[in-house]
């Protein structure tokens, strides 16, 4: 069960977006049964809290509602029968098995969907021809109050119809001759992602917590190592080889296992030694169990939002580190090597800023205007030029004519 939301009423699920927006919940006794408005202090919050808590508490927990199949296989050519064909392709099939098993319940959802709200044609026996623009963005729009669900439902659906068979020649072909998904604008707008954490807040967060605190052994991890959250959960003395660590990436891991050697930093090293090892992991719950990677991701955007610092997490401090990297003239293979990033791409993103930065102030101390630059004050005058006079603008401009001549 989810953290509970540190706020006087009961049966209230707090859950913090990838994106920092908290989302509430009303859940009670395992069940979630509703979400509540965005603000705790509304009134819209209060009324929807207890419509909910009067309800269960009129008819107890309400039984899990049965989950819908369909019946039979599907017919050819159709949206489930493409669906299937890429559940049983090999860009599927890579997949992690926790990532298929998203992907498998977000694609049952959309073939149960109604063609009309109401109505019992179901999206799943809508033929391929009649999947189109039209009716891909109706199936995003069931979604439009959660935008990031409805633009996941867009990126499955356009791996969905990229989804090939063999040829004629044995070649791969896709089924779909147009990946009419493509064409469904997303709803997610283009921003940086998660806040860059910066030193200042690094200091309110330590000294909120203080340095000995479970919260700050946490951040200094994630400081030293740039660890992902998924990471960060498994990391322990098992991994420590002297003053290197040694762990397989969880990212991956099925795919293209990545394995990492990091030095300790003499910094991250001491706060190790400030904390007693007592099992396999270095943060344990209080009842000394591991943490799951939810559990512990929601844990750090708490003690992030204890610090007032609700927009930071654990990847803000991770974008935090590689810009700290860039500014102080790390690599792009420096960066590869410690974040195990493979394209090039991402370590470009951070160290191309700096190196804007760096090249524009030499080409600045470049820029020679001649002898038109001493028309302008200099540092060493202290003061403005006064307005030369109209008598020497015209001797001026005569005596640039004599030169042309």
């Amino acid at each position: 069960m989810a953290d509970l939301a540190t706020i006087d009423l009961p049966y209230i699920e707090k859950n913090k977006s990838r994106h920092g927006t908290m989302r509430y919940y009303f859940r009670f006794e395992g069940v979630r049964i509703c979400r509540l408005p965005g603000d705790p202090d509304s009134e819209g919050f209060s009324a929807e809290y207890w419509k909910a808590r009067n309800q269960v508490e009129k008819s107890g927990t309400p039984a899990p509602s049965p989950k819908k199949t369909l019946p039979g296989h599907p017919q050819p050519n159709t949206f489930r029968w493409l669906c299937m064909l890429y559940l049983r392709s090999d860009a599927f099939q890579k997949l992690d098995k926790t990532t298929q098993a998203k992907r498998r319940q977000i694609i049952d959802a959309m073939l149960l969907e109604p063609v009309k709200a109401g109505g019992s044609d179901l999206f799943a026996d809508m033929p391929l021809k009649a999947l189109s623009v039209d009716n891909l963005t109706k199936l995003r729009n069931r979604k439009a109050d959660t935008p990031f669900a409805a633009d996941e439902r867009l990126k499955i659906l356009r791996q969905v119809f990229d989804t090939t068979r063999p040829g004629r020649d044995g070649k791969p072909e896709p089924i779909m001759p147009v990946n009419t998904a493509r064409m469904v604008r997303s709803y997610r707008k283009r921003t940086e992602g998660h806040h860059t954490i910066t030193s200042d807040e690094i200091g309110i967060y330590v000294r909120h917590h203080g340095t000995g605190s479970k919260a700050v052994l946490a951040l200094s991890l994630l400081m030293y190592i740039g660890f992902r959250v998924s990471d960060l959960q498994a990391i322990g003395p098992r991994h420590r080889r002297g003053d290197v660590f040694i762990f397989r990436v969880f990212k991956g891991r099925n795919r293209n296992p990545t394995t990492l050697q990091v030095p300790i930093h003499p910094i991250l090293g001491h706060v190790l030694s400030l904390h007693k090892i007592t099992g396999l992991y270095y943060l344990m719950t209080d009842y000394g169990q591991p943490f799951s990677i939810k559990g512990l991701s929601q844990r750090v955007s708490e003690w992030f939002n204890q610090a007032d610092l609700s927009h930071c997490t654990a990847h803000s401090v991770r974008k935090g580190l590689a810009t700290n990297l860039a500014e102080n003239e790390a690599t792009d293979s420096m960066l590869d090597g410690l974040f195990a990033w493979k394209d090039g791409k991402t370590s470009k993103i951070y160290t191309a800023k700096k190196q804007q930065s760096r090249l524009a102030r030499q080409a600045v101390e470049r820029i020679d205007w001649g002898e038109m630059g001493n028309i302008l004050p200099h540092p060493a005058e202290g003061g403005a030029v006064p307005a030369a006079t109209p008598a020497e603008i015209t001797e001026e401009k005569q005596s640039s004519s004599v030169r042309r001549a």
